[in-house]
Formats: C-alpha cells, sequence, structure tokens
C-alpha cells in the first residue's frame, strides 16, 4: 500500500496500518491483478480505481460497526472478496464467512487465503439459501440482488438482536420501500449514509 492509501484509511476510519496488514495488501493486489487478467473479477476500468472503488469502500463498515470486536460477518454474493477478503487481512479478530456460487471467484479468495494464512476466512461455495444457519453477528451484502429477496433468503443466518447490512448506491429507495412492505411491522431499521 502507498502513503496515500494508508493514510486515506486513517483519516476516515481510524485504523491502524501494521507492516504486516500493508504487505499483505501488496500481496493481494498482485494476486489479484493476475487472476483478473484471466478470469473476471472486477472490470477492466474498475481495475484502475481498485482503492477507492473495493477496498475504501470494504472497510467503509468500520463507520457502522465496531469491527474490533469479536464478531463473526457474513458476506453474501462475496464475489471478488468485498468486504469479505478485505475484512479478513485487516482484522484478524474477525471470523468471516464469504458465501458465493461462483467457483472460479471462490477458487481466487482461496488463492489467497492460503497465501495469506487468513485463518479467520472460511469460504463456503453455494448460494446462501442452501446453507445450513450461520448464527452471524452481522449478515452483509454488497452489489448483490434486491434488498426483499436478500433478506428473505439470508435472515435465518442471524441471530438474535444482530444486524443486516446492504451496501447500496444512492438508487435504493424502490427497493427499500418493496421490503418495506412486507416487514414493516415487525422489524426495526436504521439507515446509515456512508461519505462519498
Amino acid at each position: 500500500m502507498n502513503k496515500t492509501e494508508i493514510d486515506l484509511i486513517k483519516q476516515n476510519f481510524d485504523i491502524e496500518i501494521t507492516d504486516k496488514i500493508s504487505a499483505d495488501m501488496d500481496i493481494w493486489l498482485e494476486l489479484f491483478k493476475n487472476y483478473n487478467s484471466h478470469t473476471n473479477l472486477i472490470s477492466k476500468g474498475d481495475l484502475e480505481k481498485i482503492f477507492e472503488k473495493h477496498v475504501f469502500d470494504s472497510l467503509s463498515l468500520s463507520l457502522c460497526i465496531d469491527l474490533t470486536k469479536n464478531l463473526k460477518i457474513v458476506d453474501v454474493g462475496t464475489g471478488g472478496g468485498f468486504p469479505s477478503l478485505i475484512l479478513a487481512i485487516f482484522f484478524r479478530n474477525l471470523e468471516i464467512i464469504a458465501v458465493d456460487s461462483i467457483s472460479k471467484k471462490m477458487n481466487f479468495l482461496s488463492e489467497v487465503k492460503n497465501k495469506l494464512n487468513l485463518e479467520n476466512l472460511t469460504l463456503i461455495n453455494d448460494r446462501i439459501e442452501n446453507i445450513k444457519p450461520l448464527n452471524a453477528d452481522y449478515v452483509v451484502t454488497r452489489a448483490v440482488g434486491r434488498i426483499l429477496k436478500i433478506y428473505d433468503f439470508s435472515k435465518k443466518h442471524l441471530k438474535k438482536d444482530s444486524k443486516m447490512i446492504f451496501y447500496k448506491s444512492s438508487n435504493y429507495e424502490d427497493e427499500l420501500n418493496e421490503f418495506l412492505k412486507k416487514y414493516k411491522k415487525n422489524k426495526k431499521f436504521y439507515s446509515y449514509i456512508l461519505p462519498t
């Protein structure tokens, strides 16, 4: 990681970057670029802005969750490992379960997990609805499906008083209204708008 990236993370998220984290992120980035050259994890255009669009975005979870606690977080539809892989590298105290049905993406995550010895990262190559309850503190999902559908498939993985966090673009109102129409009477909702 370069100094600008480290400074931005410290300033925005108050996360201390150790030499180990920085070195692991450099290894991850090299592996990511190599794998993405033959297997599409993200678009070529996104690769040029991988820090801003994916790493920084993944770490923004620290603004609404205390990631220094020992938590179990399930990432539904992790894709190229955002936020699961980034969180596993930065926060070895977290138990991260990354779920995705696309084998080629999970193969990449497995390669990184082994290379960086990420014992806090569990990989499940399946659809979230097919998996037995995981008893998570948080279920997160980033750029995957509609809120109502993901919630219905994933709610069995939440333990009592746990929460689900959806990374969504600014055009989420229709999805939220669809969701509230079904669950309005018996669910509490909090929205947290992350600074851009």
